[in-house]
């Protein structure tokens, strides 16, 4: 990472006296973890800061310390926006003011990054920008307090799915001990974030495993809003039921499509045995890693999920990942 931008961000944070922190909509572990690391680190630091995120605090990172402290609402002034693991500006969602400020500085890890801010500190080898975070704190002099290592390892946990990915490396090890040693239970995190749902989430699930559809090593399914209404899911997202589809047997990719709208679509793609899905999400207007990627596509559930099952076979066509286990 360039050193002169780091230190460009360092002292952009000391002279400010008001930071808005962002994350993507929809947030997840690595979203809420990177966001809510970063405002204690901050907070420490003696700077007031604001934390925002368009869909708030999902009820599954709720035990995360400062979680109340996360809004929906954007304040009326600040010194700089600070957005954290959003590949591009408009992955913060819709709000109904404008950002006070413009994007100032980014920190990520996704490989379709944009580079939009000011000041890009993206790293796509990272396993998670919760990853870049932590090491960025000592050149951002910024303390590493229990609150801010506890919440980063809950994103590093997280967008590891446990530390199974294949971006798993000896940095993400030498990182998770560090964030241990600053105060971090890691398996209380792992408790937390990976093996608890909530009643209303698990009937949720429900809906779409009952519509569960499967081609060759393709498979997929669909979460419409009658289905989040009648689960009680207070969530936009798929309450992760595309990472139980990506441990079925014999899949190569899973898909999830959830609708968003009448004429909004979520789409969530996962990839086994190294196989790089984040060009065909791409087309569709989004991005992400190689092996878990997304986009929110125009058009109504039904026709969106027959144009990306049918250009996601067309992929599958033209790639040859190792064939996975069972059948």
């Amino acid at each position: 990472m360039d050193k002169s931008i780091v230190e460009r961000v360092r002292r952009t944070l000391h002279e400010a006296g008001h930071v808005l922190l962002l994350t993507h909509e929809r947030p997840d572990g690595d979203a809420m973890g990177s966001l809510l690391g970063m405002a204690w680190m901050l907070q420490a630091a003696g700077r007031r800061v604001s934390a925002v995120s368009r869909d708030g605090v999902p009820g599954s990172f709720r035990f995360l310390p400062g979680s109340e402290m996360v809004s929906d609402k954007l304040p009326a002034a600040a010194d700089m926006c600070l957005l954290l693991d959003c590949s591009d500006a408009h992955r913060i969602g819709d709000f109904p003011t404008r950002l006070p400020c413009p994007a100032t500085v980014n920190i990520d890890h996704h490989v379709t990054n944009t580079h939009f801010a000011e000041a890009n500190l993206v790293d796509a080898e990272a396993s998670a920008t919760a990853e870049v975070v932590c090491e960025l704190a000592e050149s951002l002099d910024l303390p590493l307090t229990s609150q801010a290592a506890t919440c980063l390892l809950t994103g590093v946990v997280s967008d590891t799915l446990g530390f199974r990915t294949s971006n798993v490396s000896l940095r993400t090890v030498a990182n998770t001990r560090r964030l241990m040693e600053a105060g971090a239970n890691l398996p209380a995190i792992v408790e937390a974030s990976l093996y608890r749902r909530s009643f209303a989430a698990t009937r949720y699930w429900a809906a779409g495993l009952a519509r569960l559809q499967r081609d060759g090593t393709l498979v997929w399914t669909a979460l419409r809003l009658a289905d989040r209404a009648a689960a009680g899911y207070p969530g936009r997202d798929d309450a992760d039921l595309i990472n139980v589809l990506s441990t079925i047997e014999g899949t190569a990719v899973a898909v999830v499509f959830v609708e968003q709208d009448p004429q909004r679509t979520k789409v969530s793609w996962r990839a086994r045995n190294g196989a790089d899905i984040s060009a065909l999400a791409a087309g569709f207007g989004g991005g992400g890693h190689p092996a878990a990627a997304g986009a929110t596509v125009p058009g109504a559930l039904e026709e969106v999920q027959a144009r990306v099952i049918a250009a996601t076979r067309e992929w599958l066509r033209g790639h040859t990942p190792t064939p996975p286990s069972g059948g």
